[in-house]
């Protein structure tokens, strides 16, 4: 699903947490309407799935980003 949302240009950076809240940054100005992205689901076969609500929501910027190192893996 995610790679068939951004395909819409109005969407970028689009994620979703583990309860499938879906969450993006607008890319230009124009929000796309729920309409249009159920459209483009629909045409690209998503199994049924539809956009139920589209809301603005104020994000935490991070303050402190950590990087991991990891051995053993091959």
């Amino acid at each position: 699903m995610r790679d068939i949302l951004e395909t819409e240009k109005t969407i970028k950076n689009l994620i979703f947490d583990t309860t499938g809240v879906g969450y993006f940054e607008v890319a230009g100005k124009k929000v796309p309407e729920i309409a249009d992205l159920n459209l483009l689901l629909s045409k690209k076969r998503a199994g049924g799935v539809t956009i139920r609500s589209l809301t603005e929501v104020e994000m935490p910027k991070a303050e402190v980003v950590y990087e991991l190192a990891i051995s053993g893996l091959g």
